[in-house]
């Protein structure tokens, strides 16, 4: 924290949600009717998932682990493609999997917070188009019905879709995900369109069915600042790349000038330095910017900057919407035990000065529980609070999942520099 505030420590609000987030592709094994499976299998994609963490089996030793660390909540995803693997045809042993699923986090005490889609989407699905179908909207609302009308009285926290501006840049731009399209800004633009849409009709389908339902979109919103701020230009950049990867999906979930949002739902790990370069694509965006006037720079392993203070701007960015903010992922690639620790600790000081702020923060879930399947890099980088042994997908708590335990655990944070509790 900045200079000597909350030097004797800081106490979250009762009721704060404490907790880690995971995918289902990324971590339960065996999703052989999705689409991601698919490119897998046919060598388009360096990795292949196999049995992941093996979560479809093992989720009940998992959710012990979360609630024996002192988590109280718990992000995850339905699978789309177990639950709808052929067009029209809904998996009553995938519903029923699912229902057990949630059945086990609330024996536990760990609040549901459920994402409908996380980047994988059945095979069907995506061979009809995908996301630019002509009626991918509808089947995207149907899918949202049959799992509101089954799980609709199990879940009060709802995330409709997973960072559609991720999505959009993969799959349509560097084209490194399904469906491995490259440089087509149009196509991306679009999909962002749909997937905004689809969380339009979410939203309102969540709502005629489950009272009381806190709704959101998962939104991927890193910090963007001018690499010279005495530059026009560098500032122009920076303004327009957040005009981009932040302020246009909130634009389009908006109707009749209202967010459809309950809340914001924000993924957080970086922040982004921008120098203007007035050619090509980066006429628009800029270019990341790492010239020495910044000083030294921490990475992790996917070269993301280590930079908690972007976190507290983000808050203080999103609050202005006037909704509360969950925080829904935030992690670091890295098998490096010292920095994982400061990692989470700069976090949560970034969150503990955002609620002095007043700032409507509802809680807080790492990304991930443990090491999992990240997308294109495998099992290459490693963002668990548990370690995941590859051979035997053991789960070894690492020391930053003990600091959240007893954040979690007591409610405060300790002052920097107190010793890190054992497991």
């Amino acid at each position: 924290m900045a200079g000597q505030e909350f030097a004797e420590g800081f106490r979250f609000p009762p009721g704060f949600l404490w907790g880690a987030a995971t995918a289902a592709h990324q971590v339960e094994g065996d999703n052989r009717a999705s689409d991601w499976w698919a490119a897998e299998e046919s060598g388009r994609l360096p990795h292949r998932s196999g049995r992941a963490c093996d979560h479809l089996r093992r989720y009940e030793a998992d959710f012990d682990l979360a609630r024996a660390f002192g988590h109280n909540a718990h992000r995850l995803s339905l699978e789309w493609s177990r639950l709808e693997p052929e067009p029209g045809l809904r998996d009553e042993a995938a519903f029923g999997h699912y229902e057990r699923v949630l059945e086990a986090l609330r024996a536990r005490g760990l609040e549901p917070v459920v994402t409908l889609h996380h980047f994988t989407a059945p095979r069907w699905f995506a061979e009809r188009g995908g996301w630019l179908a002509a009626d991918a909207l509808d089947r995207f609302a149907a899918h949202c019905d049959a799992v509101v009308e089954r799980f609709g009285s199990q879940i009060r926290w709802w995330i409709t879709v997973n960072e559609p501006t991720v999505l959009a840049k993969h799959g349509w731009v560097t084209g490194d995900w399904p469906p491995f399209v490259r440089g087509r800004w149009d196509l991306a633009f679009r999909v962002i369109h749909r997937l905004c849409a689809a969380h339009r009709r979410a939203y309102r389908r969540i709502h005629a069915r489950v009272p009381g339902a806190l709704v959101s979109f998962a939104h991927s919103i890193p910090w963007i600042e001018p690499c010279d701020p005495s530059r026009t230009f560098d500032r122009l950049a920076a303004r327009l790349r957040t005009a981009f990867l932040v302020d246009w999906c909130f634009g389009r979930v908006r109707e009749a000038g209202r967010l459809l949002l309950d809340y914001v739902a924000v993924n957080y790990y970086t922040r982004s330095i921008v120098r203007w370069r007035p050619r090509g694509r980066a006429l628009l965006f800029g270019v990341d910017c790492h010239e020495p006037h910044h000083g030294p720079r921490l990475f992790d392993d996917l070269d993301q900057e280590l930079w908690p203070e972007g976190l507290l701007q983000v808050l203080r960015r999103c609050a202005r919407l006037g909704l509360p903010v969950l925080v829904t992922e935030n992690g670091i690639a890295t098998t490096d035990d010292g920095l994982r620790l400061a990692h989470l600790r700069g976090h949560l000081e970034a969150l503990a000065r955002a609620l002095a702020e007043g700032v409507e923060l509802r809680g807080y879930l790492h990304w991930s529980l443990m090491d999992n399947f990240e997308w294109a890099k495998g099992t290459t980088a490693r963002f668990g609070l548990a370690a995941t042994d590859l051979a035997t997908l053991e789960r070894r708590p690492r020391p930053a999942m003990r600091l959240l335990a007893e954040v979690a655990r007591t409610g405060r944070l300790a002052p920097t520099g107190s010793e890190v509790p054992s497991a």
